[in-house]
């Protein structure tokens, strides 16, 4: 499904504008990029929760070469599907 799919699915769901389900996903997705990167989780009812997490600088192998190469640390994004949406969907 894209986005705009997406905006019409839920525009006729909820009997709203297309226009302001397009403004309310682009203030969701800056009010959790803003969330995630203050250190914060969002939890979505009935979909799961998005949360950051630090990984560690690391040696990995490169699968073409063979060399070892050293992947710095940062920070994810992670994700964990509510229970809910699991059963619905399994």
């Amino acid at each position: 499904m894209t986005k705009n799919e997406l905006i019409a699915a839920i525009a006729e769901d909820a009997s709203k504008s297309k226009a302001d389900v397009s403004a309310v996903l682009a203030a969701l997705a800056g009010v959790v990029s803003t969330t995630l990167k203050s250190g914060g989780d969002v939890t979505l009812g009935g979909v799961g929760k998005l949360s950051s997490a630090k990984r560690d600088a690391r040696q990995a192998r490169n699968p073409s070469t063979g060399a070892m190469i050293d992947v710095a640390a940062k920070t994810v994004v992670k994700f964990k599907v509510s229970k809910d949406l699991a059963d619905t969907v399994a």
